[in-house]
């Protein structure tokens, strides 16, 4: 028993714990991965929080992160109550569970180069019947569209794990409250909901966790290379252009290390947000 434990330990140390602890201590220098390090100190952390640029990008990740999460909260929950508390056949419900989870199945690459295809033909103008800006709709409305289609991708498996927390629910609650003159809504409200706290927690803690890595890919492939390409860029993609593209390596540490406060900070305040009204 001790040896199952003891294997997933050491290579949890060895692939996260030991990697966190080396790039904490390569932000102290100035190095760009070839040759001496050239200690600084705090010489990075104070560059880093002094760039404007950084700045717009912790703001822009936290508005994608509170609208995405919101959006995926709202929409996941709803999908998943519709398909299993309204009457529908076995046949359909399957559909709707398939069609929900097809973003989830298809690499984030794809999606993100048929989303920009459908912008740049101006396909969105054609349906919507509104005239494409001068600079095109990605580049004028970056974070609204990026922060649209990662929610889109996060929708089906989290309503997959809703679903399964709902037909867990004892039908005997329900049938108790219909006995005592409780509607729909009040069963929603009174029963699913409560029920639904702790994947709701799970919900938003694996949203905030994914931030920077799903934020700095669809930042990238919508945007392009560099620091965001037009000028948007997000935390992720400015720790990945100071570390492959000019090469200052002590510089993205530091980067790195403040992003692992920044998540770890929003995630711990949210947890006990919700373990709070979970204890209510």
């Amino acid at each position: 028993m001790l040896l199952f434990g003891l294997i997933p330990l050491v290579l949890f140390i060895l692939i996260s714990i030991v990697p966190a602890i080396q790039s904490f201590q390569t932000s102290f220098y100035d190095w760009s991965g070839f040759g001496e390090k050239v200690l600084v100190g705090f010489d990075n952390y104070i560059a880093i929080l002094n760039d404007s640029l950084f700045r717009r990008a912790i703001i822009n990740d936290v508005v994608i992160l509170i609208f995405k999460t919101l959006i995926i909260l709202v929409l996941s929950i709803t999908f998943a109550i519709s398909i299993t508390r309204l009457n529908f056949k076995k046949g359909e419900t399957n559909f709707l569970r398939f069609v929900y989870y097809i973003p989830n199945i298809i690499s984030g690459v794809v999606i993100a180069k048929v989303w920009k295809y459908f912008f740049d033909l101006e396909l969105f103008s054609l349906i919507s019947g509104l005239e494409t800006p001068e600079q095109g709709w990605i580049t004028t409305y970056p974070l609204q569209i990026i922060t649209f289609v990662a929610s889109w991708c996060g929708i089906g498996s989290f309503m997959i794990i809703l679903i399964a927390a709902i037909n867990n629910i004892p039908k005997e609650v329900y049938e108790s409250a219909d006995l005592d003159g409780a509607g729909q809504f009040r069963q929603l409200f009174s029963i699913t909901m409560p029920y639904l706290v702790p994947q709701i927690k799970y919900m938003v803690v694996s949203i905030i966790i994914s931030i920077v890595p799903s934020n700095m890919n669809f930042v990238k492939l919508f945007m392009g290379d560099g620091l965001g390409g037009s000028g948007f860029t997000v935390m992720g993609l400015y720790e990945y252009s100071y570390a492959f593209s000019y090469y200052e390596l002590g510089y993205a540490n530091a980067v790195a290390v403040i992003l692992m406060i920044v998540v770890f900070i929003i995630s711990y305040v949210l947890n006990r947000a919700i373990s709070k009204k979970e204890d209510k």
